[in-house]
């Protein structure tokens, strides 16, 4: 145990040393400091991409709910409205932060909406859409 809190002190001071040699502004004192500035933006970075992956991921889900059940004769719409309501859901997607499970409610909730959706306008449906992912 000792030895190993004496590997990483040392690793730590040659890391601090090895740092300070090519940039000026580094010192002993604030090693740390970067080091956690580092691990933040890598963090920050990765929510992020993983944000960016489950709303393409839901959109997509939707989408292809919306084109396999051939929502237009469902719902007796135009194909030009029915790609409407496509942009629509991935505009309102584009400006919202959900996790995954708040996603998977709201696909599941848009989802079951779309069956049960006829007779409805297209800015009904859009409305409604928009009423449910800003629910979650």
């Amino acid at each position: 145990m000792f030895k190993g809190k004496i590997r990483v002190t040392a690793a730590l001071m040659l890391s601090a040393a090895a740092l300070a040699g090519c940039q000026g502004d580094v010192t002993l004192d604030n090693v740390g400091d970067k080091i956690s500035e580092s691990v933040s933006d890598t963090i920050t970075k990765t929510k992020e991409q993983v944000r960016s992956e489950l709303k393409n991921a839901f959109v997509n889900e939707v989408q292809e709910f919306i084109a396999n059940g051939d929502l237009a004769e469902t719902l007796g719409i135009s194909a030009e409205e029915q790609e409407s309501i496509n942009a629509s859901i991935r505009g309102y997607i584009d400006n919202y932060e959900l996790d995954e499970e708040e996603l998977e409610a709201a696909k599941e909730s848009v989802e079951t909406f779309l069956e049960n959706a006829k007779g409805l306008s297209v800015e009904e449906i859009k409305q409604n859409i928009a009423d449910i992912l800003s629910e979650s």
